[in-house]
């Protein structure tokens, strides 16, 4: 996919890897060989999938993984022996972390690459939603300390304060929020 960017972390089996992600069409692919070459790599929110072939030479690779998960929105895959899964599901899965067992089949490979883009893209949307009704919830605290120092300081009621508020946005032809602002600079100190 144009413009994303894939992490493949794995001391082996890295080319066979690479080639499933090319063939799954993930974007940039950027390879590390060790768990410490790999945070080193990982800058800001840049990577969309982080695919961690476990063990690693320098950990265990869940660790990382977990690391990863915690400190970015991109979809967080770990590969590792079927065997070892049911001792580290419960870890990986609170972080939100797929696994996949190894060995790889390649058509669930690729479905598990899926089911985490499409995680990820709904949880931007919670993300951006959630945003947006921060910055609305700080925007309503404005405008209620406005209210209360114009209804300390013209003593009138709280709907006389709300109509007030309504007015000099109307007339001035700006927002709400905006009056709220002028008025907390007129009337605090």
């Amino acid at each position: 996919m144009a413009g994303e960017k894939a992490l493949l972390v794995a001391s082996q089996g890295q080319e066979k890897l690479r080639q499933w992600l090319e063939e799954a069409q993930v974007g940039e692919i950027t390879a590390a060989k060790s768990a410490v070459e790999a945070r080193r790599s990982v800058a800001g929110d840049a990577h969309t999938l982080m695919l961690i072939n476990a063990p690693l030479v320098d950990e265990t690779g869940l660790e990382l993984a977990i690391d990863l998960a915690k400190c970015s929105t991109a979809t967080v895959i770990l590969l590792v022996k079927t065997e070892l899964a049911p001792m580290i599901i419960d870890a990986a899965t609170d972080a939100g972390v797929l696994i996949v067992t190894k060995p790889v089949i390649p058509q669930l490979f690729e479905q598990a690459i899926r089911v985490g883009q499409a995680c990820r893209n709904r949880m931007l949307l919670y993300k951006s939603e959630n945003e947006r009704l921060q910055k609305k919830y700080e925007e309503l605290k404005i405008i209620d300390r406005a209210k209360c120092l114009l209804i300390e300081h013209m003593r009138i009621t709280e709907e006389e304060a709300h109509r007030v508020l309504e007015k000099e946005a109307m007339n001035a032809r700006i927002s709400r929020v905006r009056v709220a602002k002028q008025i907390l600079e007129r009337f605090e100190l």
